[in-house]
């Protein structure tokens, strides 16, 4: 069972200030799939944002299916935000501490447009 610390309360209030143009979903692309230091997103979620990256039968619990609407509708940008400069303790999800605020946004924006988009 995964139990995702919460943001702080300033995160959680925080929306997205990056509109979802065509430059920054993919430059949000381009993270996930190519340049996220320590590891691009694709090697624990996959290529289709599924959580079935080459590394989810080591992983436990199994990375986030960014496909499912269950879990990624009710998540607020701001949370989304705190995770992905934080990490997740208790799971293999790492900081992304090297990532300015831009790319960060700019990462939600791609996961957010393939998800919704049934990619």
């Amino acid at each position: 069972m995964r139990k995702t610390q919460q943001a702080l309360d300033a995160f959680l209030k925080l929306k997205n200030p990056l509109p979802a143009s065509p430059k920054n979903i993919f430059a949000g692309q381009t993270l996930f799939h190519f340049d996220a230091k320590p590891e691009p997103y694709g090697v624990c979620h996959g290529i289709s944002e599924n959580g079935l990256g080459i590394l989810f039968r080591e992983l436990t619990p199994s990375p986030r299916n960014f496909t499912c609407s269950q879990t990624l509708e009710p998540l607020p940008d701001g949370q989304f935000f705190w995770v992905i400069k934080n990490g997740s303790p208790g799971t293999a999800m790492p900081a992304f501490k090297n990532l300015d605020e831009d790319q960060v946004w700019q990462l939600i924006q791609y996961i957010r447009h393939f998800s919704r988009n049934g990619h």
